[in-house]
């Protein structure tokens, strides 16, 4: 996969320009997250209904929050197990990282879960004996746990090529992170759209307020004599 060139911005943010055409699955989860969203700035757990991610469900993936930048899983697709050679949840997202990756993925969940904000990377595997080089996109999104705590991540995983002998850690090549934060409120409209991916756009709502009462407006004469 392709990364352009590769700028940091601020920290170890980057921009990257993903392989075209860019993973039908990881947009399937972007959308799938943006619909259950709808006007809010973060969806909820208990929302996210697998039915809803039918095409991208071996790919997708729900964390938990352990503490700080750490994450573990709740639910891994089939993919991410094969890429482990093991049952993923309970570890840590970590372990799908190369350990020169993994403070920049610890950077990442920070962002996820403390802005909020919707982080993109452009990851690769590096070829081996037996493994031949595999690249792909991973999303991560953040949720609201029952409580209301952003402390619940919907993400998605996705490598192209044959796995070969497991276990494969990646590496994270760029990102793109667009923050959440003021997106919020009954009459916002979603945040416009990035390298990312593309962002489902909601209708502007209009409001009242009690200065302006439904109807058409009439004028009253006053005549005061003096």
């Amino acid at each position: 996969m392709g990364t352009g060139n590769d700028q940091p911005r601020g920290g170890n943010v980057f921009e990257f320009q993903a392989a075209s055409p860019v993973s039908a699955k990881i947009d399937r989860i972007e959308s799938y997250w943006n619909s259950i969203r709808a006007n809010r700035l973060v969806p909820s757990r208990c929302e996210v209904d697998p039915r809803g991610l039918e095409g991208a469900l071996g790919h997708a993936f729900i964390l938990e929050r352990i503490a700080g930048g750490l994450a573990r899983f709740r639910i891994a697709g089939s993919h991410l197990t094969d890429l482990a050679g093991l049952e993923m949840r309970q570890m840590p997202l970590s372990v799908l990282f190369a350990p020169g990756s993994r403070d920049q993925l610890s950077e990442a969940l920070y962002s996820v879960f403390d802005d909020p904000a919707v982080i993109r990377m452009a990851v690769a595997s590096p070829a081996g004996f037996g493994r031949e080089r595999l690249e792909g996109e991973l999303i991560l999104l953040p949720l609201r746990s029952d409580l209301g705590d952003i402390d619940r991540v919907l993400g998605g995983l996705v490598l192209h090529g044959e796995i070969g002998r497991a276990p494969r850690r990646v590496e994270i090549l760029g990102q793109t992170r667009r923050s959440m934060t003021g997106y919020a409120g009954p009459a916002h409209v979603h945040p416009p759209s990035s390298q990312a991916g593309p962002v489902e756009p909601s209708r502007p709502t209009r409001t009242r307020t009690p200065e302006q009462p439904k109807g058409r407006r009439h004028l009253r004469l006053v005549v005061t004599n003096d």
